[in-house]
């Protein structure tokens, strides 16, 4: 997971240094594009910029300024954020690593007979512990992702504010002139935050997956394998909870 998080962190950097190079190209695009007339397109950019960026007309396309500029920090991390969370289940998260975890309990149920039981328990749960954090995983990866457009968006919002506040004479100018304005300013903080702001993610999302998986595996192994003080497990009491719980589980699969 460590070596994923580097790539991205790699990917990132080169994002940023193209964002920082190609914003005014893209803000030139947007706001002088072809084929739209400055007193028509007015009320586009108004639109737009009442609406925190985003503007979806009754036809055509949408508009939305944010993606726009988000372009190629995303761009930067495609093809390494389909590896990473691919959407197929075979290989998993993270290049199957949690998938591929295993405490081994296959092959220690041949050397350890004894304690057959608690190894099949501590299979189960591994099993269980997994799963969880997989549909976990599903759940975080569009909030990583999305992490890059949020934080340039909010970024963005006092100068949207700032722009649609304008009308009458000179409207469109001024609309143009602060949006110009603020992007060259915040260009060399605004790009840097949105990377910041998804590795951060990133890393809590490692954090709980291997808080998550040591706390519970921890336990399952400790009440498995409890031994009170000998070196081999009592199975008059505890192999009689282990059966319980093992039922349990089974039941509920």
């Amino acid at each position: 997971m460590e070596k994923a998080s580097q790539v991205f962190e790699s990917c990132l950097k080169q994002g940023v240094k193209n964002s920082k190079h190609s914003c005014d190209e893209t803000l030139n695009h947007f706001l002088f594009p072809r084929g739209k007339t400055g007193s028509g397109y007015h009320r586009t950019l108004k639109c737009v910029f009442k609406n925190g960026g985003v503007y979806k007309p009754k036809k055509g396309k949408e508009i939305n300024l944010n993606m726009k500029l988000t372009s190629f920090l995303t761009d930067s991390i495609d093809e390494e954020f389909r590896k990473t969370f691919p959407n197929e289940r075979k290989c998993g998260p993270f290049n199957g690593v949690i998938s591929n975890f295993s405490l081994d309990t296959k092959s220690l149920k041949q050397t350890y007979k004894d304690v057959k039981l608690q190894l099949i328990f501590l299979k189960t749960e591994e099993e269980k512990i997994k799963t969880k954090l997989n549909k976990r995983i599903r759940d975080q990866k569009k909030i990583i992702y999305t992490s890059l457009t949020q934080t340039i968006e909010e970024t963005m919002q006092e100068c949207y504010k700032m722009a649609a506040g304008y009308s009458g004479p000179g409207m469109l100018e001024k609309m143009r002139e602060t949006l110009v304005k603020h992007v060259h300013e915040s260009k060399d903080t605004m790009f840097e935050k949105a990377k910041d702001v998804m590795l951060n993610h990133l890393l809590s999302l490692r954090v709980e997956i291997l808080n998550t998986m040591m706390d519970t595996l921890k336990n399952s192994i400790e009440l498995s394998l409890r031994t009170d003080g000998h070196s081999i497990p009592d199975v008059s009491t505890e192999l009689t909870m282990v059966k319980k719980f093992y039922n349990e589980l089974k039941n509920a699969a």
